[in-house]
């Protein structure tokens, strides 16, 4: 019924760490080492110290779940190409 929004899975670089939209190669260095980024796992936002957990994608969008200093939990979304993948 209507608009129903399909979730899009991501994967991420296993060689560079960037994170995209499921492909068979990645879309920044070519390789063909991917693997899908699943809900909960730590990812880095770039030009930053700060890090979260990947909670869900949308619309070019990641939603993030970031821990503050003071260990209060926040839902903060970034633009696809703005994160990484932590090892």
């Amino acid at each position: 019924m209507g608009g129903e929004a399909i979730m899009q899975r991501l994967n991420y670089c296993l060689d560079c760490q960037r994170v995209f939209i499921v492909k068979e190669k990645c879309e920044y260095c070519n390789s063909s080492n991917v693997k899908e980024l699943k809900r909960g796992k730590s990812v880095n936002i770039i030009g930053s110290k700060n890090k979260g957990r990947y909670l869900k994608y949308k619309e070019g969008k990641v939603s993030l779940i970031i821990y503050t200093e003071d260990k209060q939990k926040l839902i903060k979304e970034y633009d696809i190409n703005s994160i990484r993948k932590i090892l």
